[in-house]
């Protein structure tokens, strides 16, 4: 069994299909094609059904995927202890980022690291889920850092390193009634809400506080979101940043006490991260955009 091997079958595994893992990887469709199914007959089990829908993972091959995973972070660890005795920051990080942040200059940051470090690739991933779809890229091992927000500065079994703090508001059109004024939950009771998509931290808060808003439409970008509450079409939850960068809405904490909002990056606590990868967390938490 070769190092390659497993590469390919992660790689077919994650963009379920040949020729995507191929272009992934910098090799020609045979190649990886080849390599599974070499694999294949070393494991004795098929590990993929071939499917007109795509690639798609039997139970055989569902049971592989995570000490496939091990494997190559085996190799990765030993790669990186070489590096870290060397005093060489390089490798690739796989990192889940976040929608709208406008606490952290993460362009910025980016060039920085490039600048800083030439030798270290950043894989950045977005999952249509928000906070869960990190959250879960994290426990599973296909990110090994990633951007984190909620309620809370906790998250069982992740370790989070914190970059900001802020409140989540309520954005309104200027003509609404409840237009800049501190609001309750009863505020919302019935009120045209404009959601996003289940798994968003904002999607939770509105769950767990608000269960009795109207939902009217759900969205996967803040601010077309934005768009929609100045044109009186509902009201949303954004962090106090994100309703700072338009003057067609307006915005209200929650009367009493606001509602927390927390960003951090985070990783599994239960490994450790890369040299390249710890590198980044310390750049992150360094460069809050002020």
């Amino acid at each position: 069994m070769e190092i390659r091997q497993i590469e390919c079958f992660l790689a077919c595994q994650e963009h379920r299909s040949f020729t995507a893992a191929a272009r992934s990887l910098n090799l020609v469709q045979s190649a990886v094609s080849t390599s599974v199914a070499k694999l294949e007959r070393e494991l004795g089990a098929r590990l993929f059904d071939r499917t007109p829908r795509g690639l798609e993972l039997t139970d055989a091959g569902r049971a592989a995927v995570m000490p496939a995973r091990n494997m190559l972070r085996a190799r990765l660890e030993i790669a990186d202890g070489i590096d870290r005795a060397r005093g060489q920051v390089r490798g690739e990080v796989v990192i889940g980022n976040l929608m709208n942040i406008h606490t952290l200059d993460l362009a910025s940051v980016i060039a920085d690291l490039r600048g800083r470090y030439p030798e270290v690739t950043l894989q950045m991933r977005q999952d249509i889920s928000g906070v869960s779809g990190n959250i879960a890229g994290l426990r599973d091992g296909s990110l090994e850092i990633a951007l984190v927000a909620g309620v809370s500065t906790e998250i069982a079994g992740l370790r989070l390193y914190p970059i900001s703090s802020e409140s989540i508001v309520l954005c309104t059109a200027p003509g609404h009634p409840l237009a800049g004024r501190p609001f309750g939950a009863a505020d919302l009771d019935g009120i045209r809400f404009i959601d996003f998509a289940p798994g968003w931290g904002i999607r939770g808060i509105a769950d767990d506080l608000f269960p009795a808003r109207r939902s009217v439409i759900e969205v996967a970008d803040q601010i077309f979101a934005l768009e929609l509450a100045a044109k009186d079409f509902g009201v949303l939850l954004v962090p106090r940043s994100v309703a700072e960068t338009t003057d067609a809405t307006v915005f209200a904490e929650r009367a009493g006490a606001p509602i927390p909002w927390h960003l951090a990056i985070a990783h599994d606590a239960q490994r450790t991260p890369s040299n390249a990868a710890r590198t980044v967390i310390d750049a992150l938490c360094r460069c809050r955009r002020e």
